[in-house]
């Protein structure tokens, strides 16, 4: 059985992640010289950024792609006229 991730957690996850890019360059200035320092956190934030985008795309692979509510809703009524045809 698979269960959605809970949304507190997703949105949890998605400040701690916000938060923490922010707060990366704080970090990092000390060490970093200032020329390399915007490619470390922009790279350290897309790839970080992108893997929970991947992870909530891998929860519910059909969220974009199949509209299952429009599908559904034309073979009701196809099933509807041909139940209605037979009696």
């Amino acid at each position: 059985v698979q269960t959605p991730v809970p949304l507190h957690y997703a949105r949890h996850t998605s400040r701690f992640l916000s938060v923490w890019c922010f707060t990366l360059p704080l970090c990092l200035a000390p060490t970093v010289p200032a020329v390399v320092l915007p490619v470390v956190v922009g790279l350290a934030s897309w790839a970080l950024l992108g893997l929970r985008e991947i992870g909530l795309l891998i929860e519910n692979p059909f969220r974009r792609s199949l509209q299952l509510t429009q599908c559904t809703d034309a073979l009701g009524r196809e099933i509807d006229e041909t139940l209605a045809l037979h009696r």
